[in-house]
């Protein structure tokens, strides 16, 4: 019955579209809102190939309607025809005159790429759906339809990219004169062993595809390249006229697997993972390699989560093998959510170096705490935390070996503020402000630091 009215319908829209003559007899019709309506109809009863017809003839009166655009493009999709659909939904974009009309048309866009299981461009289309989203609806329906796709896609690429004024771009010394266990050695302090100023700009990018997946279990491939550039500052190229940015810059890539499964209670889990890389600095390479880590992610309760982890990792000097180390890697978390929504962080991170070089045997341990809060506080989200950190060397030479060694600790603090009313597809500005000191029983190592940094982060 549905089909045979909106037939009906088509004939009147039809002969609506024909010119009359004096001698024909006057002809009913319908409007183009009635037509748009009977499309929409035709659309949601099942009939996508009446639904496509109806949208031809407004687009043939309206090459411009947006609307109508939008119901071939779901036509054409639920017809197992997807480049016309794709095409249908960019025009329908294209030709949206409000913003409103661009959301829909992009989240359309979306959908239509999830069912056509391309969930990588479904989410491109959800972040050009949320530059365009301006009530609280929309913003939360994005935010779901995009975890939900995230999910669903094997795919998942993280970038994080800051730029950073800072008064110590080189971890260079405040001092001038150089002083060991108290005693002044004669020695000075000067370009590139001071403090210098500039520009630190980051981006760091992890990709995971996933290769398997079962209700216990997950395997991915991974990837990250990191990198940290330098552009010093006038004043700072002044006093080191000697350096160049290259000097201070650092890089390393990876590529891996990591391999997931459920262990124990519900929410228990054991992660096993392997990677080889290499790492560049000063504008060589320095050194490759090979890296095997296990964690273990333990639930206690609704609001809280412990994690232990440990890493093995053999890096093959590109210089000298005398320059080889092994490092062992230690590692506990803490995370409990209060009841507000705040929630808390706690870590210990305790690291063995070891290799023949001298100077290239040592020890570490860092604590961290952070604190959340789950309020904004007008239009910001913030983060606060300290790290302290400790490293011993038992031996360390410089022009001769060190009495006792070397001892550093440092303490560092820090705020970060998450603009999160101000986005643009997702995506919100960060500020970060951190600032601390190193100090050390041979103050070539004692320095002090305080960055700004500038960055994005996405809502979702």
């Amino acid at each position: 019955m549905i089909r045979a009215a909106l037939a009906v319908a088509v004939a009147l829209w039809a002969t609506a579209a024909v010119p009359q003559t004096q001698d024909q007899p006057e002809r009913a019709s319908i409007s183009l809102d009635q037509a748009r309506v009977l499309a929409r109809q035709a659309l949601h009863a099942g009939d996508f190939e009446l639904a496509r017809q109806i949208a031809m003839g407004l687009v043939q009166a309206d090459e411009t309607d947006a609307y109508a655009y939008g119901i071939l493009a779901a036509a054409h999709s639920r017809m197992n025809n997807p480049k016309l659909a794709r095409a249908a939904v960019r025009l329908s974009y294209r030709h949206g005159d409000s913003p409103g009309a661009k959301f829909g048309a992009a989240r359309t866009a979306a959908s239509i790429a999830y069912q056509q299981e391309r969930p990588t461009l479904s989410q491109a289309w959800l972040r050009i759906a949320a530059a365009h989203a301006d009530t609280d609806k929309q913003k939360n329906l994005l935010a779901s339809d995009y975890r939900n796709v995230r999910a669903a896609n094997p795919l998942s690429f993280n970038l994080t990219v800051s730029v950073a004024p800072s008064d110590n771009v080189n971890n260079g010394t405040d001092n001038v004169l150089e002083v060991i266990n108290g005693t002044y050695t004669q020695g000075l302090f000067g370009g590139a062993t001071r403090a210098l100023s500039g520009v630190v700009g980051v981006v760091d990018a992890r990709l995971r595809y996933r290769l398997a997946r079962d209700k216990t279990s997950q395997t991915n491939a991974t990837a990250r390249i990191y990198t940290r550039q330098i552009d010093l500052s006038a004043s700072a190229k002044a006093a080191a006229p000697f350096v160049s940015n290259s000097d201070f810059a650092s890089t390393f890539a990876e590529a891996g697997l990591e391999h997931q499964f459920a262990a124990g209670k519900e929410g228990n889990s054991v992660t096993l993972s392997g990677a080889v890389g290499a790492s560049w600095s000063g504008g060589s390479r320095s050194y490759d390699f090979g890296k095997l880590s296990v964690r273990r992610g333990i639930r206690l309760s609704p609001a809280d989560r412990l994690s232990f982890s440990g890493t093995a990792e053999k890096r093959f000097s590109t210089r000298s093998s005398l320059r080889d180390v092994d490092v062992f890697t230690l590692g506990t978390h803490y995370s409990h959510r209060r009841d507000n929504g705040d929630r808390v962080n706690l870590g210990l991170t305790v690291q063995d170096v070891s290799g023949a070089f001298t100077n290239a045997d040592y020890r570490t341990a860092s604590v961290r705490a952070s604190y959340a809060f789950g309020k904004q506080v007008g239009p910001v989200k913030i983060t606060t935390g300290v790290t302290f950190g400790y490293t011993d060397y038992d031996t360390y030479v410089l022009v001769s070996p060190v009495a006792g060694g070397r001892e550093d600790q440092s303490l560092y603090g820090d705020v970060s503020f998450f603009f999160a009313d101000y986005d643009f597809a997702g995506f919100a500005p960060t500020v970060q402000v951190r600032t601390g000191r190193r100090s050390s029983n041979v103050n070539r190592f004692e320095i002090g630091e305080t960055t700004i940094s500038l960055g994005i982060q996405s809502k979702f």
